[in-house]
């Protein structure tokens, strides 16, 4: 007896194309256009939209307070650094390469708790972003108060540190 070839599948998504493949999740059969490739097998795009959107769980407004937090802290925590890096001389690049990841982590731990720990799907760079305006607007300020706001690149290393902290902590 001759062994009868399985019936040949096609993707759920492009009917004219044959394929061996199968979501590992639901079963659906997809072809290597519509796969995306997990820890755990190939998924179809489907089942990753649902796995991110229990993953992220945030309001409408949480984005919203995430950056206007990340703004505001960039003021507050930015007229000090515009002030005080200026005064170390050389050293200052030391002081703005220290502060920097920990002005971040105070930002980020703000904003989480603001937001209650939730999490957005653009909130890392929305954040980052806001926080390096909240800075230059600061520097803006003291520009327009004082005449000056000295010390720009040290200021820069500090917020550009910070935004990369906000960045890679925030999920």
């Amino acid at each position: 007896m001759a062994d009868a070839a399985p019936p040949a599948l096609h993707c759920a998504n492009h009917p004219d194309r044959e394929i061996m493949l199968r979501c590992n999740r639901c079963e659906k059969p997809i072809c290597y256009e519509c796969a995306v490739l997990t820890p755990v097998g190939y998924r179809c795009k489907e089942c990753i939209r649902e796995q991110r959107a229990v993953y992220y769980n945030a309001q409408p407004y949480d984005l919203v307070a995430g950056v206007i937090v990340a703004l505001v802290m960039g003021v507050v925590l930015g007229i000090p650094a515009y002030l005080f890096l200026s005064r170390f001389g050389f050293f200052s690049i030391i002081v703005a390469i220290l502060a920097g990841p920990f002005a971040g982590e105070i930002v980020t731990q703000a904003i989480r708790r603001v937001v209650r720990k939730r999490r957005a799907l653009h909130m890392k760079w929305a954040a980052a972003l806001a926080w390096i305006a909240g800075v230059l607007l600061a520097g803006l300020i003291l520009a327009v108060v004082t005449g000056g706001a000295g010390a720009w690149l040290f200021v820069l290393i500090f917020a550009g540190l910070a935004a990369s902290t906000i960045y890679a902590r925030l999920l």
